[in-house]
């Protein structure tokens, strides 16, 4: 498969989001504000089964991503890597919305380990604890 043919896939992909009020990100692609039931977070995230976590940031102009998450001791975690635009607005404004399971939860990003600090987590990044605001 070509560039083109990339780009054209990702074009559609895209376009079908549009159409369907996907309302947050398609996979790789990033999306806007979450759609879904805001309900209160969970005393506790054992159990969640979603593959995925959808993480809104910048609630002025909300921008979503779709990534991966791990739940220890009931606590939700994030692990963001440098150079991901995403982190840059994490860094700025720690007020985030999750969805899971087509549930939005409104928590804040609280910063609990640099690089190489938790066990458990990719040590060349920085972990996150998502707590209910």
């Amino acid at each position: 498969m070509n560039s083109h043919s990339y780009a054209s896939s990702g074009l559609a992909a895209l376009m079908l989001c549009a159409a369907m009020g996907c309302g947050g990100p398609l996979l790789i692609i990033p999306g806007g504000a979450l759609s879904g039931t805001v309900v209160p977070a969970p005393a506790s995230w054992e159990g969640t089964d979603s593959p995925f976590l959808d993480l809104e940031l910048q609630p002025g102009d909300p921008y979503s991503v779709q990534l991966n998450y791990v739940v220890q001791d009931g606590k939700l975690y994030i692990d963001p890597a440098e150079g991901r635009r995403w982190f840059d607005y994490l860094r700025e404004d720690a007020r985030v919305r999750a969805r899971l399971s087509g549930n939005v939860y409104e928590l804040t990003a609280v910063l609990v380990g640099k690089p190489g600090e938790l066990n458990g987590f990719d040590a060349t990044r920085f972990v996150y604890r998502l707590d209910p605001r």
